[in-house]
């Protein structure tokens, strides 16, 4: 079922900095990989869904400091926390049916 979407806002005001939002909501065509960092590249996670493309990594030559690393555990806690509530609904759907 092909029922997914994104959107990108972009919101300008007055003696604001301009800030954009992208938006996913994916359905089965959405695509997530891990590209490990080796010799001479770097890593970072893809998402692709339709024209919307993401990507979050370490820079080449960046060093690995702790605040890249609980950065990546609060994305890892926040991927569990999502994944987490997708199988309960999923649950509760099915039980319901």
């Amino acid at each position: 079922m092909n029922d997914g979407y994104s959107y990108t806002v972009i919101r300008v005001r007055p003696d604001e900095e301009p800030r954009i939002g992208v938006s996913i909501y994916p359905d089965s065509s959405a695509q997530v990989t891990y590209y490990p960092a080796g010799k001479g590249s770097h890593a970072f996670i893809d998402i692709t869904f339709a024209a919307t493309h993401v990507s979050i990594g370490t820079t080449k030559d960046a060093e690995a400091t702790a605040e890249r690393v609980a950065f990546a555990r609060q994305l890892s806690d926040a991927a569990t926390a999502y994944l987490a509530d997708c199988e309960r609904l999923h649950a509760e759907k099915q039980a319901a049916a």
